[in-house]
């Protein structure tokens, strides 16, 4: 098992003013994020432990940041994937449909 990752990039008029999106993905799924702007972050969508520890009883998960910044892309890629047992075992993933 392996994390996969897709890039979306911005359309319309003004896509030059934004950048463009990556989807970290589980199984077809989407798990988490990356954020476009360096330093590069991890987000991920975990499922909670108390509906209401966050304040929001509304939505069952919320998103986490990792600590570790990283200076590229493929850098978040190799991480991630060397790293999944890790994750998995840490945290409870939401998986959102598409």
């Amino acid at each position: 098992m392996k994390f996969t990752f897709k890039k979306t990039n911005p359309t319309g008029s003004y896509a030059s003013f934004f950048d463009p999106h990556y989807d970290i993905k589980l199984k077809k799924h989407i798990v988490g994020m990356i954020d476009p702007k360096k330093p590069h972050k991890i987000r991920l969508m975990v499922i909670k432990d108390d509906i209401n520890e966050d304040g929001n009883p509304n939505c069952s998960w919320k998103w986490i940041k990792l600590k570790k910044d990283f200076n590229s892309i493929d850098e978040v890629k190799i991480f991630l994937n060397e790293n999944i047992e890790l994750i998995l075992k840490k945290f409870k993933l939401y998986m959102s449909g598409e």
